[in-house]
């Protein structure tokens, strides 16, 4: 409040030649002395934020209820003395219920404290559906109060720990496949297999070796193959030039020795068909040339990767022909198409993935 100097006052009055009138002067001293001057010159006070921004910058409050066993609350001093310093701790996290019972709710949390043992307190907090935290305190040697005033701080930081927002959990980054890793996916992949091939077959039973050209067309998944063959050989055996003519299956499994070396492991059978030329009678027949016939063996080879899905192949086929064929030549000389087969083909494979989602993602 502001004051006029008592000189001030007396001067306006002994002032007889002053020209203001005397209503001018009162009008003028009781305006200076007023409290509502005070009031107009001092800074007026800022205005208050709006409820509603107070609201969403305000903390999360938690509701929490309080359970000790009987063993904890007589080492920490008593039930009340445990919650009134909690209620203390919790001023600036939540409120503390008047009981460890009530409805359920998001914002209500639970404490348990136990005694597992003389000079250890257990700990224990949950905040409504959230995985439970838990903390062990030494009070070996502490009085209750000490004690008590631990396990309170102790429980109030659970209960903080347990108020603070969840972080949203972020995507695992998709992992790339590893070299290997798509290699071991490649061997089992389905996929298409081809193959063409010179051929040979050896035929010690008939003093025979056919040459010719092979081919094949099959399935693999799982490292197994399944495959159906053709072969044409040609060459000269006991009963002159021969042709041999067969279809057949193949089944073999496939093991790497590594990424570009591998084993051929299975079997094979086939339907042969022959063309004796120098042939007067077959099988008792006067005049016939061409019978039928059969084989079948084991199949072992060593594959070499040429380049991506091309492979080189070393096949040995060793075996038996199943049905004989006798025969006689116009000379009258006798004799029987029949015994050990022995087939090499050099191959050459190409394999057509089905399903390029598994190399992708091996997994």
């Amino acid at each position: 409040m502001t004051q006029a100097r008592p000189e001030t006052l007396c001067a306006w009055r002994s002032s007889s030649s002053s020209p203001f009138p005397r209503a001018m002067l009162a009008t003028l001293v009781t305006f200076v002395l007023s409290p509502s001057a005070a009031r107009a010159e001092s800074p007026a006070p800022a205005p208050s934020p709006p409820a509603e921004a107070k609201a969403t910058t305000a903390p999360r409050r938690v509701e929490v209820r309080l359970s000790l066993s009987r063993a904890a609350a007589e080492a920490l001093g008593g039930e009340s003395r445990v919650r009134r310093l909690l209620e203390i701790e919790l001023d600036d996290t939540g409120t503390l219920a008047p009981g460890p019972s009530g409805p359920l709710g998001d914002d209500v949390g639970h404490v348990w404290i136990d005694l597992p043992s003389p000079s250890e307190v257990l700990i224990e907090a949950r905040l409504a559906e959230r995985a439970a935290a838990r903390r062990f305190l030494l009070i070996g040697g502490l009085n209750p109060d000490v004690a008590a005033r631990l396990v309170a701080i102790a429980a109030n930081e659970l209960v903080r720990a347990q108020a603070r927002p969840l972080r949203p959990r972020k995507a695992p980054a998709p992992r790339t496949p590893t070299p290997k890793e798509l290699e071991l996916a490649a061997r089992r992949a389905p996929a298409i297999v081809w193959s063409a091939a010179p051929s040979f077959a050896f035929l010690p039973g008939s003093s025979g070796t056919l040459w010719g050209a092979g081919a094949s067309l099959g399935f693999r998944g799982a490292g197994v193959s399944e495959r159906a063959t053709a072969r044409w050989l040609t060459g000269p055996t006991s009963a002159g030039p021969t042709r041999w003519f067969e279809v057949g299956l193949a089944v073999d499994y496939r093991v790497y020795l590594g990424s570009s070396v591998r084993l051929a492991l299975g079997a094979d059978a086939a339907l042969g068909f022959l063309h004796l030329g120098d042939a007067r009678a077959t099988d008792g027949i006067l005049g016939a040339r061409d019978a039928w016939s059969g084989r079948a063996g084991g199949l072992l080879g060593v594959d070499v990767r040429a380049f991506g899905p091309a492979w080189l192949g070393l096949h040995v086929s060793p075996g038996a022909i199943l049905r004989p064929t006798r025969f006689e030549t116009a000379g009258g000389l006798g004799g029987t198409v029949e015994g050990l087969w022995l087939g090499v083909d050099l191959a050459l494979q190409l394999e057509h993935p089905l399903a390029r989602s598994v190399l992708t993602n091996p997994r």
